[in-house]
């Protein structure tokens, strides 16, 4: 599963292809193909998880589940879902949703609630946890897009980790105090993850992700599936709030 930060990482080095004219678009996804007739990339964004291509009239959004199903002027033995050509050069996506959408990215998308965005609202998303999400686990809640973009199973298993809270926690018996410090490290932990990027070195710097023991008591690492995805809790520093 992608994080939010590695999509702006490679959102960044593919910033070359502003300004440039599509010369054609292919793939397994069907589009209105004449809608890039001649059409000029005006921008290159992001949101969560979504890469967010913008023209003139409409934007398309594609959405990787991981950084490695997109190439740059490289192919796959299989057809793409989706791809830009640009004269010589090319972007394809592999195992991604996409979606054309007329207007702008800030008429679909709500950037309060991405981590890696300035915009970023984390009053607003701890009111939403205590009002609309109570009943469930902070685990769970962590990874739902729709409330908290960006976040995948390396950020929540490293930022639950600092907050000291065990991931199958109920969110309404949290301390609030708790949820607030939670969503300061989601954030700054967003910002940590994207520096890091830049020397390969996340997964080495990660204090508990796929490690055996804990940094700070040794205590084994206890691997639980939240969900559908895995993350990594120590037993004896993260409370259980039941």
């Amino acid at each position: 599963m992608s994080e939010g930060p590695s999509i702006l990482f490679l959102k960044n080095k593919l910033q070359r292809y502003k300004g440039k004219t599509v010369s054609k678009i292919s793939g397994k996804t069907e589009v209105d193909e004449s809608l890039f007739n001649n059409a000029t990339l005006i921008d290159i964004q992001t949101f969560g998880k979504n890469f967010l291509f913008v023209f003139k009239d409409f934007f398309v959004a594609v959405e990787v589940n991981l950084v490695g199903n997109v190439l740059v002027n490289k192919q796959k033995k299989v057809i793409a879902h989706f791809s830009f050509h640009f004269d010589e050069n090319e972007i394809n996506f592999y195992d991604s949703e996409i979606s054309v959408q007329k207007g702008k990215p800030v008429d679909y998308f709500n950037f309060k609630t991405d981590i890696s965005k300035p915009e970023f609202d984390a009053e607003s998303i701890l009111s939403e946890f205590q009002i609309k999400h109570a009943d469930e686990k902070i685990g769970d809640a962590l990874l739902n897009q729709s409330i908290l973009a960006g976040i995948g199973p390396i950020i929540r298993t490293e930022t639950l980790y600092h907050a000291k809270i065990h991931p199958e926690s109920l969110i309404k018996s949290i301390p609030e105090k708790k949820l607030i410090f939670l969503l300061k490290m989601v954030q700054d932990y967003a910002e940590e993850f994207l520096t890091l990027l830049k020397t390969d070195s996340v997964e080495k710097n990660a204090l508990i992700f796929e490690k055996k023991n804990c940094p700070k008591d040794k205590t084994p690492v206890i691997i639980e599936t939240i969900g559908s995805t895995k993350t990594y809790v120590c037993p004896k520093c993260q409370k259980l709030f039941k």
